[in-house]
């Protein structure tokens, strides 16, 4: 029967909703926006990629005075080209350039001369908006209830913690989730077309796109699509064989999967062709790094996917609940709504979800077993997402099979609105507790920093001690009107720079465990005994308010 969704009041109603969702979006990322700070190294590696090939790291040049804007010209696009061979070209051994590419763009066109944190923030958004629109338009075709889908998507990708991860961050991971959601979409496409025997040439074209965005956003998206063309594929040969038997060549479903693997080989092709780059890092940097690992059998694995599953559970529930109930809580809502699903003979919709949920376990799987070092969260966030997804999908199928069983009308009516207001509710408190006032956000900001405090101080001379190799701290030394990286290697250059220093104040930003030594240097310097006062901390530095001792 025809869906009557986009008919009518349904209409009017769908388009308010949307509004309204995307207006909190809008203002919820604002919101945290506004409490970014930039502090973890991979941020700081954005703006190098994009826009520092312009002018040397301000701490290659030590034991000379500068200000602070000296400092943000690294972080900022000044010449007046967008240069992205250059970009390329620092990349070879590191990441694809699509996000360093659109990084140079809004720099250069929106921001010149700026090292803002809304070069980044504002691609976030961009793909941020694209993500939740097309997600409440999906859930919208999925439940046929525009204030179902609005109230999903609002508690899973609005007040949400994992959404907040990924835009805050200046990193791919929003561009990157956002192509995994797109490639899932040209899934579905073909699925339906080959529901009607048919094979549409857009959506290979489509495939095709996507395809090579992805695979230029992120080396992870190239795992994401192999589990997700190896389950659709299969379930296209599955259809094949069903269908036609032997003659299972004849099949759309075969031909759709070969034109998949065709796409795929001009889709690689043509990434190899855009940043051919990408074969060293295949065949000997990262590829070769998960390779190895991949034959690694110790115990240590065991653990790394346990620690996945148990992140999916944090990443969505926090500790608001324990890790084995939340895990039963997101496999439970998906299995019990795969059942409903089943019960009703809905098998392209169950299909979809099936398949969903074993690309995003599949990719787990794999980025668990080769992580090649520590855990790191940020390679799951776009899996944990769809799992968010699939899960809320699960419920709501789960809560319609429970509704249905209600007699009356208006009793049904009032038992689902009185439901569904108290599973909100406790989602959106688990959320803010997660959230913790920004603390569960990771690259947020750093919670032992006082910004207003570093700001306070921004016009006295600020000194960082022993050749500033750590990058966190990078992005404050734009603060300050002077500033030095005094480098203590008995060279002479760091005594004249002392010499400037003309002020019996300054900030000092140091190792913990070389302040003594710090000391003892400016006294040895000045002929003076120096004291110091903790102001605050930045990373992987102590900072302190340094004064000439009074006599």
């Amino acid at each position: 029967m025809k869906s009557n969704l986009f008919n009518g009041n349904e209409t009017h109603k769908t388009i308010i909703i949307g509004f309204l969702l995307i207006a909190a979006g809008i203002l919820f990322f604002l919101f945290w926006a506004d409490k970014k700070e930039v502090w973890f190294c991979d941020e700081i590696y954005s703006y190098e990629s994009a826009n520092g090939f312009e002018q040397e790291w301000p701490m290659n040049n030590p034991d000379q005075w500068m200000s602070g804007d000296d400092v943000d010209a690294f972080f900022a696009a000044d010449a007046d080209t967008l240069s992205f061979r250059d970009i390329t070209v620092r990349l070879y051994n590191d990441h694809v350039p699509l996000y360093f590419w659109l990084f140079r763009v809004v720099s250069f066109f929106f921001f010149k001369g700026s090292g803002t944190i809304w070069i980044g923030l504002s691609i976030n958004l961009a793909f941020y908006l694209v993500f939740l629109i097309l997600g409440y338009l999906l859930f919208c075709r999925l439940t046929k209830s525009p204030f179902l889908a609005g109230t999903a998507m609002f508690l899973t990708c609005v007040v949400n913690r994992l959404l907040l991860e990924q835009t805050m961050i200046l990193r791919m991971y929003m561009m990157l989730l956002l192509a995994e959601g797109l490639l899932l979409l040209g899934g579905f496409w073909i699925l339906r077309e080959i529901s009607k025997d048919r094979l549409s040439p857009g959506a290979f074209f489509y495939l095709f796109g996507v395809s090579v965005a992805g695979f230029l956003t992120h080396y992870d998206f190239w795992i994401f699509y192999a589990a997700q063309a190896f389950m659709f594929c299969l379930w296209l040969l599955i259809l094949a064989f069903r269908q036609k038997g032997k003659r299972f060549r004849t099949a759309a479903a075969f031909r759709a999967a070969a034109v998949w693997c065709v796409t795929f080989v001009l889709s690689l092709l043509a990434t190899i062709w855009l940043f051919p780059y990408c074969r060293w890092n295949l065949n000997r940097g990262k590829g070769q790094m998960a390779l190895t690992s991949l034959f690694d059998f110790s115990g240590e694995k065991i653990r790394q996917i346990a620690d996945g599953y148990e992140h999916l559970s944090l990443s969505i529930f926090g500790s608001a609940l324990p890790a084995a109930l939340g895990l039963l809580l997101i496999f439970g809502c998906i299995i019990g709504g795969g059942i409903f699903l089943f019960q009703k003979k809905e098998y392209r919709r169950l299909t979809a979800l099936v398949l969903t949920v074993l690309t995003a376990q599949v990719y787990q799987f794999i980025v668990c077993f080769t992580i090649p070092a520590g855990f790191e969260e940020r390679y799951l966030w776009g899996s944990y997402t769809i799992m968010m997804l699939c899960m809320a999908f699960g419920a709501i199928l789960l809560l319609q099979a429970l509704f249905s069983r209600i007699e009356g009308g208006r009793t049904r009516r009032i038992t689902q609105w009185i439901t569904g207001f108290i599973l909100s509710a406790c989602m959106l408190a688990i959320q803010i507790s997660v959230i913790e006032g920004g603390k569960g956000i990771p690259y947020l900001f750093y919670e032992e920093k006082d910004m207003d405090l570093l700001e306070e101080n921004r016009n006295i001379p600020w000194i960082v001690y022993g050749g500033a190799a750590d990058v966190y701290s990078c992005y404050d030394w734009r603060i300050p009107e002077r500033i030095c990286f005094l480098s203590p290697d008995q060279t002479g250059q760091e005594n004249t720079a002392l010499q400037e220093l003309q002020s019996d104040t300054f900030v000092l930003y140091v190792y913990e465990e070389h302040l003594s030594d710090a000391l003892a240097f400016f006294e040895q310097a000045s002929g003076q005994k120096q004291e110091a006062e903790y102001l605050t901390r930045s990373t992987n530095y102590s900072v302190y308010l340094v004064k000439r001792s009074a006599l």
